[in-house]
């Protein structure tokens, strides 16, 4: 099948002047349609997408020969603290959390674009990610997403989520539900002033600040989503019954249970960020693990994300290889890499990002393979048209001490 994509709001004076590159003979996933297509090129003009098509005759700065290889868009992390943490057991070298804010911490300001595990998850094959804050409360913060280009500006879209917790404090899950229930409740009548709800029945040992019910008050109006980890199916089921009582956006993360209410999961219209590398057991919230979790979901009609264990986020970018073993189990292979790319940016809005469209950024990867195989590896990574260094600090290393021998 032929495609023609045709970027009209490029004029000739970007062709002349703007730097262009040309990958020739590709098999290219744009993420718009189920289809591989073999033997096509792409078009970058300005960092931007120009055209996608077979055989392009044009004139390019650098033209790359992609014969034998895989190009798809730039993966996207759905959950990490890339550019937040370093070393987790190291107080001075974190910087996801807070004591004075819940809802209302922003980690927007936070991130690191020199953190030494960007440049290892960008070579492992992530251009993005979503990176959130942590705690112990029943919210934890706002979430945004950076680009992992290694530059001082790479905040992509600020406060895009919040992230709260039923399982907070020790708590039974039903009293969280409840609580977050009343603070909704509360921050319903919050126009701005603080000392008109003083008085709403709270627990003595909770407040909020004017910041913390702002960023709720987000949520209600269904700006953001709230995202929620939980693996049971009753669990799942509570917190679906809590949206739509509510009337807001929900995410959920982990669902290690998902399949046995996938329906309700679908009929909700509720996506799910799932964590396919964790396929066993660990606790009892996910007795009912199941390797096909991913393929019964999908084939409910659910909305799957794609992440890595969610606790190691240091090593974000496994999440292509949980998408390859869910694959491995019945989940199609355009669904996986959609899981990946294209599901993140719709679910959290993320703008010219997730897949190889015409007008999009042009952050996309070169594969050497199938992507979802582990034995495949980036060869060239680009963000917006600029070819990323293939250097780690790990590689760096390893480079000094051969050179001593």
């Amino acid at each position: 099948m032929k495609i023609v994509y045709t970027f009209l709001a490029v004029t000739l004076a970007n062709f002349l002047f703007s730097e262009s590159l040309l990958f020739k003979n590709a098999s290219v996933y744009t993420g718009n349609v189920d289809e591989v297509f073999e033997d096509h090129d792409i078009y970058v003009v300005n960092g931007k997408i120009v055209e996608i098509n077979k055989d392009l005759d044009l004139s390019a700065d650098k033209i790359i020969n992609a014969e034998g290889k895989v190009i798809t868009a730039g993966f996207i992390s759905p959950y990490s603290h890339l550019g937040l943490v370093e070393i987790n057991m190291l107080a001075e070298t974190r910087d996801d959390s807070s004591s004075v804010y819940s809802a209302g911490f922003s980690i927007s300001q936070a991130f690191n674009p020199s953190s030494t595990l960007i440049p290892y998850n960008l070579n492992g094959g992530l251009t993005s990610a979503i990176s959130t804050p942590s705690g112990n409360g029943l919210f934890s913060g706002l979430s945004s997403a950076f680009s992992l280009s290694g530059e001082n500006k790479s905040l992509l879209l600020k406060d895009l989520a919040l992230y709260g917790s039923i399982e907070a404090g020790g708590e039974s899950k039903a009293a969280n539900l409840l609580l977050m229930e009343d603070i909704f409740e509360l921050t319903r009548t919050f126009n701005g002033d603080l000392d008109k709800i003083q008085d709403h029945a709270l627990p003595k040992s909770f407040e909020y600040s004017k910041r913390d019910l702002m960023a709720i008050k987000r949520v209600l109006s269904k700006e953001i989503p709230l995202v929620v980890p939980v693996n049971r199916a009753s669990d799942i089921l509570s917190v679906i019954e809590f949206s739509k009582n509510q009337n807001i956006r929900l995410v959920i993360m982990g669902a290690a249970e998902g399949w046995r209410v996938a329906k309700q999961l679908f009929e909700s219209k509720t996506p799910v960020i799932l964590e396919p590398i964790n396929n066993i057991p660990t606790s009892f919230d996910n007795l009912g693990s199941k390797l096909e979790n991913a393929a019964l979901l999908n084939k409910a009609g659910v909305r799957l994300l794609i992440s890595s264990d969610r606790w190691e986020t240091h090593n974000a970018y496994l999440s292509r290889q949980g998408a390859g073993i869910a694959v491995s189990y019945g989940l199609p292979w355009n669904e996986a890499v959609n899981a990946l790319t294209k599901n993140v940016s719709d679910t959290f809005n993320i703008p010219d990002r997730g897949t190889l469209s015409i007008g999009h950024e042009a952050d996309l990867i070169v594969w050497d393979a199938d992507p979802l195989e582990v034995t495949s590896f980036a060869e060239q990574i680009y963000i917006s048209g600029k070819l990323m260094p293939s250097n780690t600090r790990s590689l760096m290393l390893r480079d000094r001490y051969l050179e001593r021998d």
